[in-house]
C-alpha cells in the first residue's frame, strides 16, 4: 500500500500518445555460467554366511564368512561455459574411503565379498573428466585439452587433446585425439606407458545419412602374472558406422576391426509410430574375437572383468502406450533379448542366457504420481530350451509428485554383475528393493535407498545420500 502513490504518479506522467512506451532495464546475460552437483554416499553392506556359486573379481569365489562393511563417497561433477558459449569447461570426479579400513588378503580363494579397487589406497580420489574446450569458430568444430573420454569409436578414457574441423559447408568433419590412456584403479602408473592416437572423418551426403570412419593405434604396458616384468601390448583398431535419422526414427550399422581381423558388427533400429503411440526398438551386436588386456572399453567401473570371449547380443521390444480416461496412460512392452557365446566355454563374465518378457506400466493410476509396474519373463538358456527354462515374476509400486518419490520393488536376474565397489557375479539373484528420495530445498535432494539380494545368503545393502546442484 505505500507503493501506490509512486505508481499513480508515474501512469499520470506518461505522454498520453499510444506510441509511448515504458523502457525497462533489461539485464544482460551473464559472461559466465555453469552448474555443480555434489553427492554426499554412505553405503553400508552385510552378507552372512552362505555357499553358493558367488564368483568375486576374475571369478575368485568370494569368501563366506560374514561381512559387513561401511564406505562413504563423494562425487562431484560440474560444466561452465562462457564467451557465448564458446569456452567450455568439464569435471568429474570421485572420493571413495573405505570407513571400516578393512583390506582384504588378495590370496586366490581368500577374496572378500566386499574386496575393492581402492584397497591400495585409502583414500581413492579419481578424476574421471577434467577438461577445457573451445566451440564453434568456424572451420573449428571444437578443441578440448585434459582428461576427456573419446566420442569416436568406443569409449576410452584419455589425457591429452582432440580436435574436430568441419569443412565443405558442414557436410564433412574431420577430428583426430591423442594423449596418455588412463586406467582406473592401476597400482603403479607411469607417464608415459600408455598412449592413444586416433583419426577419422564423418561425411553426410544428407541431413538425415551419416557415415563416419575411423582409426586408432594403442599401447600399453602391463604387468603379466606369469612373466615379472612389463608385457607391451599394442592394438589397432579401426571401424565404420552408417547412421540415418527420420524424425523420431533412426537406425545405425557398425563393424570394427582389431589388428588383423574383425573384432565387432552390428547395428540398432528404432522405429516410433506417434499418431499409433507405438514403436519398435531393435539391436544386435557381435563381438567377434577376444577381447583381453586392451578390451577397448576402457570404462572406469566396467574395466575389472577379464577377458571377454567372443559372443552375440541382441535385443528386439515392442511398445504400445495408451490411455485409460482421462488421467490414466498404460504402457505395454513385449520383448526377447540373448546372449550367446560364439566361441569358449562359459564361466564368469562370460554365460549365457536368453528370455522372452512381457511388461506393463501404468502412470497416475486413479491419482496423480501413482504409479506401478509388473513383469513377466520367461528365463531360458540358448540351446537347452527344455531343460533350463523357467517363468520369474516382477514388479513395483510408487509415488511420484514434484518433490517426493517412493517406491518398492522387486526384481530377478539369472546373472547380476554388481559393482558395489569392486565386481562380482551372483547367480539366480532376486532382488527386493525399496527407495525414497525428498527435494527439500530447489538445490537439495536426500535420498535413501535399501535392497536385499537374495541369493545362496542375503545381501542387505542401505545408501544414504545427500545432492546439493549448485
Amino acid at each position: 500500500m505505500l507503493f501506490w502513490p509512486f505508481t499513480l504518479f508515474a501512469t499520470l506522467a506518461l505522454p498520453a500518445s499510444g506510441d509511448a512506451t515504458v523502457q525497462l532495464p533489461v539485464e544482460p546475460a551473464p559472461a559466465w555460467s555453469g552448474e555443480l552437483s555434489l553427492v554426499q554416499e554412505y553405503r553400508v553392506r552385510e552378507a552372512p554366511s552362505g555357499s553358493a556359486d558367488t564368483s568375486g573379481v576374475l571369478g575368485v569365489p568370494v569368501a563366506v564368512n560374514p561381512r559387513t562393511d561401511h564406505d562413504l563417497r563423494l562425487t562431484l561433477d560440474g560444466q561452465g561455459r562462457g564467451f557465448r558459449d564458446r569456452l567450455q569447461g568439464q569435471i568429474s570426479a570421485a572420493l571413495w574411503w573405505d570407513m571400516d579400513g578393512h583390506v582384504p588378503t588378495g590370496q586366490p580363494g581368500q577374496t572378500d565379498l566386499f574386496g575393492e579397487f581402492s584397497d591400495y589406497r585409502q583414500p581413492l580420489f579419481v578424476v574421471y573428466a577434467l577438461s577445457a574446450e573451445w566451440r564453434h569458430s568456424f572451420p573449428l568444430e571444437y578443441l578440448r585439452l585434459g582428461r576427456q573420454v573419446s566420442e569416436h569409436g568406443l569409449p576410452i578414457t584419455f589425457d591429452g587433446g582432440s580436435l574436430g574441423l568441419r569443412l565443405w559447408e558442414r557436410q564433412l568433419s574431420l577430428f583426430g585425439y591423442a594423449g596418455r590412456t588412463v586406467h582406473f584403479f592401476e597400482t603403479q602408473p607411469g607417464l608415459f606407458e600408455n598412449w592413444v592416437t586416433c583419426a577419422g572423418a564423418v561425411y553426410r551426403p544428407s541431413e538425415h545419412i551419416r557415415l563416419e570412419a575411423d582409426s586408432r593405434f594403442e599401447h600399453d604396458t602391463v604387468i603379466s602374472r606369469d612373466v615379472p616384468q612389463r608385457v607391451w601390448v599394442y592394438a589397432h583398431s579401426y571401424g565404420l558406422t552408417l547412421s540415418t535419422r527420420f524424425q523420431e526414427s533412426w537406425g545405425k550399422l557398425f563393424v570394427r576391426g582389431l589388428d588383423r581381423s574383425a573384432s565387432h558388427a552390428g547395428g540398432a533400429l528404432r522405429l516410433a509410430f506417434p499418431s499409433l503411440a507405438a514403436g519398435i526398438d531393435a539391436q544386435a551386436s557381435a563381438q567377434l574375437r577376444t577381447l583381453g588386456e586392451i578390451s577397448e572399453n576402457e570404462n572406469p567401473f566396467y574395466s575389472l572383468l577379464g577377458p571377454s570371449l567372443p559372443n552375440l547380443r541382441a535385443r528386439v521390444e515392442v511398445w504400445k502406450e495408451t490411455a485409460l480416461g482421462q488421467l490414466t496412460t498404460l504402457g505395454l512392452r513385449a520383448g526377447w533379448r540373448v546372449r550367446q557365446l560364439l566361441r569358449g566355454t562359459e564361466g564368469p563374465f562370460n554365460r549365457n542366457f536368453g528370455g522372452i518378457y512381457f511388461q506393463s506400466e501404468l502412470n497416475d493410476l486413479a491419482v496423480k504420481g501413482l504409479f506401478a509396474t509388473g513383469i513377466l519373463e520367461w528365463n531360458y538358456v540358448p540351446w537347452s530350451v527344455s531343460r533350463d527354462s523357467f517363468l520369474a515374476l516382477g514388479g513395483s509400486a510408487g509415488y511420484s509428485v514434484r518433490r517426493i518419490k517412493v517406491e518398492a520393488g522387486t526384481y530377478y536376474q539369472r546373472w547380476k554383475v554388481n559393482y558395489y565397489r569392486d565386481v562380482e557375479e551372483l547367480q539366480n539373484a532376486r532382488t527386493v528393493y525399496a527407495s525414497a528420495g525428498v527435494r527439500a530445498l530447489p538445490w537439495l535432494e536426500l535420498r535413501a535407498r535399501y535392497t536385499l539380494e537374495i541369493v545362496d545368503r542375503y545381501i542387505q545393502s542401505a545408501f544414504f545420500s545427500i545432492r546439493e546442484d549448485l
